[in-house]
């Protein structure tokens, strides 16, 4: 409990400067201030996201101190869950700062990434990482589920990859889902920010 007090208390210091910053850059931007123009307001989007994540790393960051979070004494650094919590944040920082630097716009042979390709390929092998160990769980889960709300539909869906041998199944089914639901957030993220906020992206 305590471990998980102290990461809430690094976490929220994380996202505050996080926060603090996009307000800061975003302000120096265009049109940070005015009414929406279409073709243009690139500054309101990001002050509008770096005041809520500023607002909810304070919120954090207040009860984490309540709950003795800012005390480091006796923590035990080798713990395994802590270790393991520490790789995986590593991870995920790292992941993520690929797809913002290094892939956005990036050329490819030839070929520049443009925004919906990075983000697509970004979340698919985001979500295919992050549940690669669970497949076998999350696949009865969710079959469970299906079974319970839509029976016929699961009985059709079976049927259509009945040729998929059992062993493979539930990996199977976590890429398929995990390629339907970095298309269907692709396609929601583009539609908004370009049509609702008009912001071009790259």
């Amino acid at each position: 409990m305590h471990d998980m007090v102290r990461a809430d208390f690094l976490t929220s210091l994380i996202f505050l400067a996080l926060g603090v910053y996009m307000t800061v850059e975003g302000l120096r931007m265009p049109g940070a201030g005015g009414f929406i123009e279409e073709g243009g307001e690139p500054g309101r989007v990001p002050v509008m996201l770096g005041v809520i994540i500023a607002f909810l790393a304070i919120v954090l960051l207040v009860r984490s101190v309540r709950q003795g979070g800012h005390r480091f004494a006796g923590m035990r650094i080798a713990d395994p869950d802590v270790r393991s919590g520490t790789i995986r944040c590593a991870v995920t920082a790292l992941v993520c700062s690929v797809y913002a630097v290094g892939l956005v716009g990036a050329t490819l042979g030839g070929h520049e990434v443009q925004y919906h390709e990075a983000t697509f390929l970004f979340l698919a092998v985001f979500i295919i990482g992050s549940e690669w160990a669970f497949a076998g769980e999350l696949a009865a889960l969710r079959r469970e589920r299906w079974t319970r709300r839509a029976p016929r539909l699961t009985r059709a869906v079976q049927g259509a990859f009945g040729f998929v041998p059992a062993t493979y199944a539930p990996h199977v089914w976590l890429i398929a889902l995990a390629l339907l639901q970095a298309t269907l957030i692709t396609w929601a993220v583009t539609y908004v920010f370009e049509n609702e906020f008009y912001v071009k992206l790259p």
